[in-house]
């Protein structure tokens, strides 16, 4: 029997100990970027600044090919934040927990996935041209619920061995649900500054602010400004015949719908009790009509649905101004619209009327 070459040994042991001592620098470069990654989820003082540096920062920092952030989004809040914010990325809103369940079922732990009886799970967690071949699945939770999850991917099969640890991961995962749960509670407060608590859209005192914006950069750069004034025809009605909070429900809903017919940079607020007023910039008598119209179909063809279960149906009167090219005053618009509206009410209700109408009527009788 051949004695073992002690040489052979020492060379060995010495391989053994230089790839113990790799790993073990490359664990230490690990930690130092999701040190640093954690350490700037922390600071993050804005949703935009959140999402670019999880999407973005973060795939780079870690070399990876592929990033996705998937949140719960329910009530709409982040749907109304978001759009308005310049990301290089947006996250994915998810109505409701069904895909989350699909991601994670009821463990609800970091999940590494590679090639092999979960890679069809790749497919619906990245976007099929990122080339995803293996990934690490995290589930953010905060307070016992699942609020969203966070992607990694690699186009390398290896790169997330379903049989490695997942300490790093998980730690990421609870920094960035607390990151995140941070954010919605800020913008929380920041919206409750200026929106209507009832109907999700603006409140008066930020449209009086935003409407002068508006006003002035129209005048300045030229371009159609519209405004439409909206009132619920005969909401005392309501209040009277199914009670206050059937009337506050069609309220809500009426918001709802007015804010889904908007585009990006318009602005809806509630003037006051059945009353919403909306400006839409760089929008041509036409455009606003047809917005106009599209908003009071939409309300006269729905069933408002009561806290009590019944439903009660209801109608929109709109009145429309554009602005004059020689305005010199945005209070002269908004009497436009009103006094558009109160002709619309009083010629039967359920109808848009554009003070451009009254011109042309007021022209035909003289």
């Amino acid at each position: 029997m051949t004695s073992p070459d002690p040489q052979a040994q020492v060379q060995e042991l010495r391989r053994q100990l230089q790839a113990l001592l790799d790993a073990a620098h490359a664990n230490e470069r690990k930690l130092d970027r999701f040190d640093a990654l954690e350490r700037r989820l922390m600071a993050v003082s804005s949703m935009e600044e959140l999402v670019n540096l999880l999407l973005v920062d973060c795939r780079d920092d870690f070399g990876l090919d592929a990033a996705e952030l998937w949140l719960l989004d329910p009530e709409e809040e982040l749907r109304r934040a978001l759009p308005a914010l310049p990301m290089v990325k947006a996250p994915r809103l998810l109505d409701g927990h069904a895909p989350l369940k699909d991601l994670f079922g009821a463990a609800r732990t970091t999940r590494l996935i590679g090639p092999g009886p979960d890679a069809p799970l790749l497919a619906r967690a990245f976007e099929p041209a990122a080339g995803v071949r293996s990934a690490a699945l995290l589930p953010l939770i905060r307070q016992g619920l699942l609020i969203g999850s966070l992607h990694l991917g690699s186009r390398d099969p290896e790169r997330y061995d379903a049989a490695s640890g997942t300490k790093f991961l998980d730690r990421l995962a609870a920094i960035a649900a607390i990151a995140i749960e941070s954010m919605l509670n800020r913008e929380r407060l920041r919206r409750a500054g200026m929106t209507d608590g009832l109907t999700g859209v603006h409140n008066r005192r930020y449209f009086d602010h935003r409407s002068l914006i508006e006003f002035s950069q129209a005048v300045r750069h030229r371009y159609p400004l519209a405004c439409l004034f909206l009132d619920i025809d005969h909401f005392k009605a309501i209040n009277d015949s199914h009670g206050h909070p059937a009337g506050d429900e069609v309220l809500r809903q009426v918001g709802g719908l007015i804010l889904r017919s908007l585009r990006t940079g318009d602005l809806a607020a509630r003037y006051g009790g059945e009353e919403f007023v909306v400006l839409l910039p760089r929008t041509d008598l036409a455009g606003a009509r047809e917005v106009a119209e599209r908003i009071r179909l939409m309300v006269q063809d729905a069933t408002f649905v009561t806290p009590e279960g019944g439903t009660v149906s209801a109608t929109l009167s709109v009145g429309l101004a554009m602005l004059p090219a020689e305005a010199t005053r945005f209070a002269d618009l908004l009497s436009a619209a009103d006094r558009a509206l109160y002709e619309a009410k009083r010629g039967g209700r359920n109808r848009t009327l554009a003070t451009a109408d009254l011109s042309a009527a007021t022209a035909a009788a003289s």
